[in-house]
């Protein structure tokens, strides 16, 4: 799970609006490797990394609950964090 800031709408873009079957977003951004080898965007301000403990039925949606193992230091300055009003004309890669 990465937290942006709201300088980082391009990675919102890229990963919201493109799809992993047509692109490799990975190839597209910097990104270190966590302790378990899970991709960190290195433009993340915050984010943390671990197994999916449960998932949810929300109708046309999936809910996760992680159990973090491994997170980010923390943040010394409060960011703008990007907010669904920022995103919200994102076409989606792919249809709900």
């Amino acid at each position: 799970m990465h937290v942006l800031d709201r300088d980082r709408c391009g990675a919102a873009e890229l990963f919201g609006g493109e799809t992993g079957d047509q692109v490799d977003k990975f190839a597209r951004v910097d990104r270190l490797p966590s302790a378990d080898g899970s991709p960190l965007l290195t433009e993340a301000c915050a984010w943390f990394v671990g197994p999916i403990e449960t998932r949810i039925d929300a109708g046309d949606h999936v809910g996760f609950l992680p159990a973090p193992t491994e997170v980010s230091p923390p943040v010394r300055t409060t960011p703008a964090l990007l907010r669904y009003d920022d995103v919200k004309e994102i076409d989606p890669g792919k249809p709900a």
